[in-house]
């Protein structure tokens, strides 16, 4: 799987090369977007490491300290956690006014996992 990643990385690096040769300014809008992709990418594997590992395992990961990739990542995702609880509930709430008892039990399921993700990932926290 390394070995795709690499090849994959290769091919981008000399597609951004030949972009940024031919017209900078459109190689920027997609670099731009490229790093928001990453962005993005970064945040749901740390979320997803944050379940098993401890900081000190992401942030040696990231090539950063233990601090900083708790400093950096930890209060965007409590807060994606928590708009995810919030969202769940009101969504079983909702559910179970209108009587749709299956969409309820399938949004309370939702919700329990996200508590469940931030409870376990309380214990490691640090």
């Amino acid at each position: 799987m390394n070995d795709d990643f690499t090849t994959t990385r290769d091919q981008l690096n000399h597609h951004l090369r030949e972009a940024t040769a031919a017209d900078p300014l459109e190689a920027l809008t997609v670099i731009g977007a490229v790093q928001q992709d990453v962005t993005d990418h970064q945040r749901r594997a740390v979320r997803a490491a944050v379940q098993k590992h401890s900081w000190t395992e992401i942030g040696d990961a990231l090539g950063v300290s233990k601090q900083a990739a708790h400093q950096k990542f930890a209060k965007p995702w409590a807060e994606e956690l928590k708009e995810e609880v919030k969202a769940e509930a009101k969504a079983f709430k909702t559910l179970m006014k209108k009587g749709e008892l299956r969409e309820a039990a399938d949004a309370k399921d939702k919700l329990d996992a996200v508590l469940g993700e931030f409870k376990q990932a309380q214990g490691k926290r640090r």
